[in-house]
């Protein structure tokens, strides 16, 4: 019984969350920015079948500005969730971000 507490928890401890970043206009990555908002995506069955809106509008989140960074991750509480209904609702969260210099303008 040790033996298969042990392989799943190393298991569970060895897994990471998704994410991606992307940056539109003229933001890098490593650029210092701040989160202007956030909105989770519902998605079922692993993400195969999307749930509620299917395109998210930035300029909703981020006005008019032009530099802009889109991440889109699976954090602990989504793949919490995801696990919890194994599998059936796999939420994921989109955080949109304008660079620092553009929010002192």
């Amino acid at each position: 019984m040790k033996k298969v507490f042990m392989c799943v928890s190393l298991a569970l401890l060895m897994t990471s969350c998704y994410s991606t970043k992307i940056c539109v206009g003229n933001m890098k990555a490593d650029d210092p920015a701040i989160k202007v908002n956030s909105v989770t995506n519902h998605h079922f069955l692993y993400g195969l079948i999307p749930g509620g809106k299917t395109k998210v509008d930035a300029q909703k989140y981020i006005g008019e500005k032009e530099n802009y960074a889109i991440k889109n991750n699976w954090t602990f509480i989504n793949g919490f969730l995801g696990c919890l209904t194994c599998g059936i609702y796999t939420p994921t969260t989109t955080t949109f971000y304008v660079p620092l210099d553009d929010v002192k303008k």
